[in-house]
């Protein structure tokens, strides 16, 4: 009866079971995928060279905990004026010292900035994490989304507004207009790109864009500046992007019959009426 109590107070998570498990274990024979996945471990174990960064940093954090010994010249002069092993520096107060017991930890320096500097960047790096996390909270999703909606749109009405302006102007020469205000609203070509960074080429290449530019764009230039003052330009320009593409898309399908959504030239105004969904984007 005492024997059946016995079994029955047996804990399955005590160390008897746990002991015959591992014994069960180390007995058990390895099949060969599992002798051979261990090999493979320990080949590699043995193979990997850790890197001279990682040995530095073992080695100098073994040195550090490391106490000092008696042998060490400076614990040699500390035990001769009376001091022990484990016992505090300084006078004895309440029959105690009540100086440090162990050194002061070093704290080392790897980077070849000024003193100081490590602790003036770790404060400018907290410094400006909580001012991102102060204006990304205090901003609105709301108005997040609706400012990066605007911004993509507005880069949609330059893109059309380019090319708008530039099938005006092509049309416009091909029936020898000679000048059109609207030509002013084409933004000018963006600045090339260059391979080499030498100065000298970069120079070279401005000059000869700006030679191939004072060929036939000065006198238009100075031309349209003639026809149209400035200040009607700069009106034109001021206008809202939705407004400056209206009056392009206008002119194109009033004077030429070419419809900017339907990417087209119709042969007269009946054929645009007939055939074109409409005079807007959302018409197409």
């Amino acid at each position: 009866m005492s024997h059946h109590s016995e079994d029955e107070e047996d804990d399955y998570m005590s160390t008897k079971f746990l002991e015959t498990a591992q014994e069960f274990e180390s007995k058990r024979q390895e099949s060969y995928s599992e002798k051979r996945k261990r090999q493979l471990r320990e080949q590699q174990a043995k193979a990997y060279i850790k890197p001279r960064a990682q040995l530095e940093a073992e080695e100098r954090e073994k040195g550090l905990q490391k106490s000092i010994e008696q042998s060490n010249k400076g614990m040699k002069m500390l035990m001769k004026m009376g001091f022990k092993q484990g016992q505090g520096l300084g006078n004895n107060k309440g029959g105690s010292p009540s100086g440090i017991a162990e050194p002061i930890q070093v704290d080392l320096k790897l980077g070849r900035s000024g003193i100081g500097m490590d602790s003036e960047m770790r404060k400018r790096e907290r410094e400006q994490e909580e001012e991102e996390l102060r204006k990304r909270v205090h901003i609105d999703p709301e108005e997040f989304r609706n400012q990066m909606a605007s911004k993509a749109k507005d880069a949609q009405l330059l893109r059309y507004i380019n090319a708008a302006a530039s099938i005006c102007e092509k049309l416009d020469e091909e029936n020898q207009v000679e000048s059109n205000i609207l030509w002013t609203l084409k933004p000018p070509p963006p600045p090339p790109t260059v391979a080499s960074t030498e100065p000298e080429d970069i120079e070279k290449l401005q000059e000869q864009e700006l030679e191939k530019e004072g060929e036939g764009n000065d006198e238009a230039k100075e031309a349209l500046a003639l026809i149209y003052p400035q200040e009607e330009v700069d009106a034109l320009k001021s206008l809202p992007l939705d407004d400056q593409l209206i009056k392009l898309v206008n002119y194109l399908r009033e004077t030429y019959f070419y419809c900017f959504w339907c990417r087209a030239k119709y042969t007269d105004q009946s054929d645009l009426d007939e055939n074109c969904p409409g005079s807007c984007e959302d018409d197409h």
